[in-house]
């Protein structure tokens, strides 16, 4: 699905193509391009584990929601390139190699999860994390646009947008599988990541949610929301869980976008599916499948899909994608696990997220 993208070239405020410091006001949807000079005085150069960090403030590429970042790289290199709360954008391992890569960023204040007091805090603007060496790539260019399409996500810890987290080794950073999701879709859709840790059907409850009251403010037409709620809904009625998911996806719906449930994978504790993610009053994956079926909408049942995973791999190896000694949080392998699961069911189903998952 990917396609080859070619980076534009426009002139900004002198005749030169690239300026590190232009002081003028980029307009909406114009490029800014950053060649190799441009990004070795524009960005922080990788210290330890830490990666090379580039921020570009809004005064030099706008101010806005998305951003689309095309990047030109040198024959052979294979880059993974992170933003913001290190949200993977692009890995080698997943797209095929080429020269030029695109891609759509959302980003917001704080870069991390919306509501925790430690979140990830960021900077104005956009943040790019890449690879050690600088000199993989050529040029970057940032235009701030309006996409024609997103992707909503609305969850807990085990999806969010984690912190940073670069003083620590890959398997023992908690990442969300929102958090690596971008990376297997397409240049065509921006992910919006609104989960948050601790979080439950309250927040997202559309009568006084938190973290419902932005989402409103932005859906719009033919957006995708992907929903994951129940790790958080201990203390909750199954009439109250289903009440609130049922009311979301009536409001969802009738702001003509498409939502899709998606059970909560399982906690490694090595009990069997039908005791996992039950509460004293609430069997989390009957009330998702009675509701799924209710509002005549697409559940991935990823719970049993990861179930699955679990019972062929095993307890013992099945840990090395969780952060150590937590049975409930992905690791970075881990995240990758879970969103890939969910990933190749939305592509055996057809689901209207399908289109835009790429293809090696």
């Amino acid at each position: 699905m990917w396609l080859n993208w070619f980076i534009r070239s426009i002139v900004f405020c002198t005749t030169a193509i690239v300026l590190a410091g232009c002081a003028s006001q980029v307009a909406q949807h114009d490029v800014r391009v950053f060649d190799e000079a441009a990004l070795l005085r524009q960005c922080q150069p990788a210290n330890g584990t830490t990666p090379t960090r580039c921020d570009f403030a809004p005064a030099l590429i706008g101010d806005a929601r998305h951003y689309r970042v095309e990047m030109t790289i040198k024959p052979g290199s294979t880059p993974w390139v992170y933003a913001e709360s290190r949200r993977l954008m692009h890995s080698s391992a997943i797209a095929i190699e080429q020269q030029s890569l695109s891609f759509l960023v959302n980003t917001r204040q704080p870069d991390g999860q919306p509501l925790q007091q430690d979140t990830y805090q960021g900077s104005p603007g956009l943040t790019l994390w890449l690879p050690s060496e600088l000199q993989e790539i050529q040029q970057i260019a940032i235009t701030a646009t309006t996409p024609d399409k997103r992707l909503f996500i609305l969850g807990d810890s085990t999806v969010c947008d984690q912190n940073p987290q670069w003083d620590k080794p890959a398997i023992a950073r908690y990442s969300g599988w929102g958090q690596v999701l971008p990376a297997y879709l397409s240049q065509q859709i921006s992910v919006v990541n609104y989960a948050d840790s601790g979080e439950g059907t309250q927040a997202f409850n559309i009568e006084d949610g938190e973290l419902f009251a932005p989402i409103a403010a932005q859906l719009r037409d033919q957006d995708i929301v992907l929903i994951q709620l129940g790790h958080n809904d201990k203390t909750t009625s199954a009439a109250v869980y289903e009440q609130r998911l049922s009311d979301l996806l009536v409001f969802i719906k009738a702001r003509g976008a498409l939502p899709i449930l998606v059970s909560p994978m399982i906690r490694n504790h090595g009990i069997n599916l039908a005791q996992q993610h039950q509460w004293p009053q609430l069997d989390v994956r009957r009330s998702l499948q009675k509701v799924s079926q209710l509002q005549d909408i697409p559940l991935i049942d990823l719970m049993a899909i990861s179930d699955a995973w679990v019972t062929e791999l095993g307890q013992t190896a099945a840990q090395q994608y969780f952060v150590p000694k937590d049975r409930t949080h992905s690791n970075e392998a881990g995240a990758h696990i879970f969103a890939s699961m969910l990933v190749e069911d939305i592509t055996r189903r057809h689901l209207p997220l399908a289109e835009y998952v790429i293809s090696r």
